[in-house]
């Protein structure tokens, strides 16, 4: 996930850095480069070790840089001392935040590219980067990759398919020049597809059955001789839907999703079925129902998503609208994305909306807002799926905190599919309750976000919201930046690492605004590495949202001859951590 923070300076670019030698790396040799910065992660549990390895800006010899925005991780030794790495940049040419009614440089904020994803190589027995260079270019037009899955033979592919995420909802045209599509465009396309990269071959191309939603993740799930694909519906608009529904439907807006196909082949040329949760316990329909302490279990079942729904398309190519199946417009109120592109309200109307509606008619099961996914990873239990909800990170003065649509910090729930049939949910429980104490107590996870199961427990980021924050040089006991956490299958969780925003309003930071909140960092796309770098070892990138490298005046849109926006290069870094016993 992303956060947002204006500015209306206009400061020294990039390339002053760049002139200056601070962001270029050093001649290539045996070991690789390391960056010259230091650690954006502090070790806070003992014995934990963190060596920074690439912060965004910095220059390859070979001229590669690394970009903005790092988030999911995947990791492929690859033999003779070599490893690659494949690196989602969560960036985007569709301005976040962006003031549609008077767009200024001041109150919208744009990414110099569209979303990119890094294929880094690294020396095994150093961790220096030897080379790297994009697989997925900002020339494809898509938009804030989060997290990918690199899926192989243990998940039941015949070979490595890398897939990655577009989390948005907006209408973009497929090219470098992405945005703003005029409304109603033939060329338009709505975001929200999952992309999927042979390693192979180097080709990509988009899955359009896997469902028309906001993935953060899709993680293929073992044992089952086929790919099955799990992912969740991670909703910018995570309150409830306030709208034109039938009586019995649940108007929430984030929903888990399975994707299955035959044959690795079959799911790339997108012949699998989508499907949907729909929980068969009586009176549980939705998160809320599911009370902290309560030890609610849930049985359930996986419903088959109709095939235009699930991608979206009608049978001449053309993207669907809620018209198509006699589905009310989105609604204006906020309670659903708005169209960007519109100075009057105007939801989002298409492949999204249609998948949203058809699930809240069809009593889908109503999470907050799914983020990432893992499996655990120990012998046997590859059923056993963790589910991260980040939840809405509400105070208890703010409206609408009802018994209904409280949340507070969050939660991961524990998905057991039938070893023998990945549609039927033996059970649904919450395995991190986050819900049972008010936002900002600090033993608390702080909104989770990316999640990584070992032989002991789970690893989970953090994404704290503004809730979760804290002003510099706060004396508030529960003050904490950003957090890495350690979750045992039995025992207490521990923080692993804290997020270090020292540098924010330092050097490197050429935004010339005062250091943002403590929490407007965020720590992602953790991911085991102990098959390329030895036991405990993990990469993990920080997104430092608050720092800028570079920026420039935005593109004139509205012809009010003044920038609509600033373009901006957010700090970020990406380490490698090594935890001891874990």
């Amino acid at each position: 996930m992303r956060k947002f923070r204006t500015s209306v300076v206009f400061a020294a670019l990039v390339l002053s850095l760049v002139a200056s030698g601070a962001m270029i790396a050093p001649a290539a040799n045996d070991s690789g480069f390391r960056t010259a910065q230091g650690a954006m992660l502090t070790p806070v549990m003992p014995g934990v070790e963190v060596t920074p390895l690439l912060t965004v800006g910095d220059v390859l010899p070979s001229g590669y840089r690394f970009e903005a925005i790092p988030d999911g991780i995947a990791v492929r030794p690859r033999g003779q001392g070599r490893v690659d790495l494949f690196v989602n940049h969560e960036t985007g040419k569709v301005p976040f935040p962006y003031n549609t009614a008077a767009p200024t440089a001041a109150n919208g904020e744009n990414d110099f590219d569209n979303s990119q994803v890094s294929r880094l190589i690294l020396n095994q027995h150093s961790a220096g980067v030897l080379n790297g260079s994009f697989v997925i270019t900002s020339a494809s037009g898509y938009q804030r990759f989060c997290s990918n899955y690199l899926a192989g033979p243990a998940e039941d592919f015949d070979r490595e398919i890398l897939l990655t995420n577009e989390e948005s909802p907006d209408y973009v045209f497929r090219q470098e020049d992405s945005w703003p599509p005029a409304i109603g465009d033939a060329n338009e396309r709505e975001v929200g597809l999952v992309v999927a990269l042979d390693v192979r071959t180097g080709k990509h191309k988009p899955i359009y059955g896997m469902g028309r939603h906001n993935h953060e993740n899709s993680v293929a799930i073992p044992g089952y001789g086929h790919p099955v694909v799990i992912s969740g519906d991670d909703t910018f608009t995570s309150g409830p839907i306030t709208g034109t529904f039938p009586a019995g439907a649940v108007p929430a807006q984030s929903q888990v999703y399975s994707y299955i196909a035959p044959s690795t082949d079959a799911l790339m040329a997108d012949e699998g079925d989508l499907w949907a949760f729909v929980s068969d316990t009586p009176g549980v329909k939705n998160y809320y129902d599911v009370l902290p302490g309560s030890g609610t279990a849930v049985t359930g079942h996986f419903i088959k998503v109709p095939r235009e729904i699930a991608t979206g398309l009608k049978a001449d190519g053309t993207e669907v609208k809620a018209a198509d199946f006699g589905y009310p417009a989105p609604p204006t109120n906020g309670s659903w994305q708005l169209d960007l592109r519109s100075t009057t309200p105007l939801g989002v109307d298409g492949p999204q909306w249609v998948l949203e509606y058809w699930s809240d008619v069809n009593n889908v099961f109503q999470f907050v807002r799914i983020e990432d996914i893992a499996y655990d990873k120990r012998p046997g239990m590859g059923n056993v799926v963790y589910l991260v909800d980040s939840g809405r990170g509400r105070r208890a003065s703010q409206s609408l905190d009802t018994p209904n649509f409280r949340s507070t910090n969050g939660r991961v729930w524990k998905m057991v599919l039938d070893p023998q049939d990945p549609t039927v949910v033996t059970s649904l429980t919450v395995f991190v309750e986050g819900d049972d104490n008010p936002v900002q107590t600090l033993n608390e996870v702080h909104q989770p976000d990316n999640i990584e199961s070992t032989q002991t427990g789970i690893l989970l980021t953090e994404d704290p919201g503004s809730s979760q924050q804290f002003p510099i040089g706060s004396t508030d006991p529960n003050a904490t930046t950003g957090r890495l956490w350690y979750v045992p299958f039995s025992g207490t969780p521990e923080v692993v690492a804290a997020i270090d925003q020292s540098a924010d309003g330092g050097p490197t930071d050429v935004d010339g605004r005062a250091p943002g909140n403590l929490g407007a960092w965020e720590s992602t796309g953790i991911v085991d590495a102990s098959a390329a770098f030895g036991p405990g070892a993990f990469l993990v990138n920080v997104q430092a949202h608050t720092l800028w490298i570079e920026q420039a005046p935005g593109d004139d849109n509205n012809g009010d001859g003044q920038p609509d926006f600033t373009y901006k290069r957010e700090g970020g870094q990406l380490m490698l951590i090594r935890i001891p016993g874990i």
